[in-house]
């Protein structure tokens, strides 16, 4: 109930229906206020003047003093009650007793000697009164059953039908809002090819169509960025071979040392533009086959990390899935890479495999300073670094976490990290088993 409260308390069609309702009272009590306005001065102009006068008609008819027999006579043709006060007693047609003492006078009118009055007793009857000398005489329609007849429902269940009805028609005159938004999260989301289906020929349905546009301009301008960087990926390796090999003519063994450093990190990074960008498309090509990722994982820490420590975790059973074998082992490279370089010393770094229902994860943690909490949510960003001045001791160029999420996501699964300041850092790879 708290959820639907909080979902709807900014909803537009609710506060539309909330208008739609207060309308509708301030129109019941405006369209029964001037009713009651007017039914009151029709009343005192026209037909109190008939009702005094039928009134006197009734006191002739009576009699001086008044006929009890006739009053009887008058009550049963007329269906009213008669009360008579005068000298002889109280009596009434109806047989009622009444306190004629407490009387509660809303209205007088006085014609020649005769008074006229409207008058209430304590239960809530209302009659006209007339005193004339001694004689007092009430007249009085008999009360109706309080209770309300199905045709006094019947206006109630009419606005409660025109307020439903309201909702409605509210209700679906905004929902393309809804796909709206579900095709702007779905788009924020990186879904750059979706597009909003909105049959409309209004503004909503104006908006969609420009919101189509806007998508469509943006997804041209990334592919075109794409495709130049591809390009020009494509177009540095030769001179970085040609590089290479001047490189090798060197005398100086520190110098060519040095220019093999930076030339080895040059090649990286078009490596990693390269896979990243080959990666975003949604025509990716995976070279999936049946691996054992206990294998793969060996196979990464004997080639690239032999002499260093790293505690490699496994399960008891066979760890079979069908993946793009090169590319995961990428991907643990630089997970690797990362938690050496920030592991003191390269120390306490681990590498756990782990079966889990969906299929299996990886979990690269280290013992470092940890990852502030602000950065958690942007580390797998391209081009995102925690240390803006991008010093080769702290790092590459915030490119490494990206290809590994970019990776993860090809195959199907997540990468996601957990840190905690001066305890270290623990990123968990998701790959599902796609035969289940």
């Amino acid at each position: 109930m708290m959820g639907f409260r909080r979902r709807n308390r900014h909803s537009l069609s609710g506060k539309l229906l909330l208008l739609f309702i207060v309308f509708a009272v301030l129109l019941l009590l405006l369209v029964g206020g001037s009713m009651r306005h007017a039914f009151r001065a029709h009343f005192d102009t026209t037909i109190q003047p008939h009702l005094l006068q039928y009134l006197s008609y009734v006191e002739q008819d009576l009699g001086t003093p008044p006929s009890r027999k006739r009053a009887k006579q008058l009550s049963q043709e007329l269906n009213m009650e008669i009360l008579i006060q005068d000298q002889q007693g109280d009596w009434s047609s109806h047989g009622r007793q009444l306190e004629l003492d407490k009387l509660q006078i809303k209205h007088r009118h006085r014609i020649g000697e005769t008074n006229f009055a409207m008058v209430e007793v304590e239960d809530d009857d209302n009659y006209l009164m007339v005193e004339k000398n001694d004689t007092r005489l009430l007249f009085g329609i008999p009360r109706q059953e309080r209770e309300l007849t199905p045709r006094a429902h019947f206006p109630l269940l009419v606005l409660l039908l025109v307020l439903i009805l309201l909702y409605h028609a509210t209700r679906r005159l905004f929902a393309p809002l809804q796909t709206i938004r579900a095709g702007v999260q779905r788009f924020g989301a990186g879904e750059l090819e979706h597009r909003i289906h909105v049959e409309r020929r209004d503004e909503l349905g104006e908006l969609a169509g420009s919101f189509n546009a806007m998508a469509d301009d943006i997804q041209q301008m990334l592919e075109a960025k794409r495709q130049l960087l591809l390009a020009i990926s494509h177009e540095l390796r030769s001179p970085l071979t040609r590089t290479k090999v001047a490189t090798e003519l060197l005398d100086d063994a520190e110098q060519r040392a040095v220019l093999h450093r930076d030339l080895d990190e040059m090649e990286k990074l078009l490596e990693e533009l390269l896979e990243t960008e080959r990666l975003s498309t949604p025509h990716r090509v995976l070279n999936r086959a049946t691996h054992d990722l206990q294998i793969i994982i060996t196979q990464v820490l004997e080639d690239f990390y032999g002499e260093r420590d790293i505690r490699f975790i496994t399960p008891q059973q066979e760890c079979i899935l069908s993946v793009d074998a090169a590319r995961i082992k990428l991907m643990l490279k630089n997970l690797l890479d990362n938690a050496l370089r920030h592991s003191p010393a390269g120390q306490g770094v681990s590498v756990e495999l782990e079966k889990i229902p969906s299929g299996f994860e990886i979990r690269v943690c280290d013992e470092g300073e940890g990852i502030d909490p602000q950065h958690l949510a942007h580390l797998t960003e391209p081009f995102y670094r925690v240390d803006p001045a991008r010093q080769r001791e702290t790092g590459g160029y915030g490119l490494g976490l990206y290809l590994c999420r970019m990776i993860a996501e090809a195959h199907g699964g997540s990468l996601s990290i957990d840190s905690q300041r001066r305890q270290g850092t623990c990123i968990r790879v998701g790959l599902p088993d796609c035969q289940k």
